[in-house]
């Protein structure tokens, strides 16, 4: 039996200079429909991953408490009025959320790129979970930049540090399906979100607002909103810079049959 395959490389959504040139079209309301229906659609494939997204965040930010403060019982007692906040605690509670976002960052662009999956096409599998661990180095590098700059500029301007947070929201995907470095794929998720920062906004205060009924509901609309936003990401890169795509037609036999189980489309991320 004789076996051909033959690959081709496709290109779905903007492109990069596009994107750097705020060349693109962007409507809120587009991209959190079709959201929606994406996190509707493979909400119970995606539900695990981001399950182990969050048990990994909350593991670590508990083991640095502990490290710190010896429990981290004090710091959650502080924060629901049963003992003082002082500043010892809130400050341990801050390097805390900080090492659990940073530590954590290859299982989120794991998680990124199965959102970033569902947006063009693909189905993905709980497993896909662990993609992210191939750019761990960057991703990692990447996520300490970001939350040490948001963290200072909060400081200075509460907002200053939300705009960040929206600025550089497409640096994570850009390290792993552009393959750019961790401070060139922040310049450029900057200015390619600058171009359409209001539609951009619009469409986080959506998600911003998902997590805030998350926390009045003791955190079970998590199950809702992680997925969501993810999937929003995934839509948004799509129509920003686009995303490569390769598929392979395989065709076996002499006689040039083919099978439809022979054809395989792969998305490289």
């Amino acid at each position: 039996m004789n076996k051909q395959q033959l690959s081709n490389a496709l290109h779905v959504g903007g492109t990069l200079e596009n994107a750097l040139s705020g060349n693109y079209n962007l409507s809120a309301s587009s991209v959190v429909q079709e959201a929606v229906k994406l996190t509707q659609k493979h909400f119970w494939q995606f539900l695990p991953a981001t399950v182990v997204l969050t048990i990994a965040h909350i593991l670590i930010f508990l083991v640095a408490l502990t490290i710190m403060n010896g429990t981290p019982y004090s710091v959650m007692e502080a924060f629901i009025g049963k003992q003082q906040m002082t500043p010892d605690l809130m400050a341990s509670a801050r390097i805390a959320v900080f090492a659990a976002t940073v530590l954590s960052a290859p299982l989120y662009a794991g998680a990124s790129l199965m959102g970033l999956s569902h947006a063009i096409g693909f189905r993905t599998k709980p497993r896909h979970i662990i993609k992210g661990l191939a750019y761990a180095l960057a991703v990692t590098l990447a996520m300490s930049f970001i939350n040490a700059l948001q963290s200072f500029s909060s400081q200075l301007i509460p907002l200053l540090g939300i705009f960040l947070g929206i600025t550089f929201s497409m640096t994570i995907l850009l390290i792993c399906e552009k393959r750019l470095r961790p401070v060139e794929a922040m310049i450029v998720s900057f200015r390619a979100i600058i171009k359409k920062l209001i539609p951009l906004t619009l469409v986080y205060i959506v998600i911003a607002i998902l997590f805030v009924f998350s926390y009045a509901t003791a955190g079970l609309a998590l199950v809702w909103a992680l997925p969501f936003m993810f999937n929003v990401k995934g839509v948004l890169y799509r129509e920003m810079f686009g995303v490569g795509i390769e598929v392979t037609v395989s065709q076996e036999g002499d006689d040039d049959s083919s099978s439809d189980d022979g054809n395989k489309e792969v998305f490289n991320a």
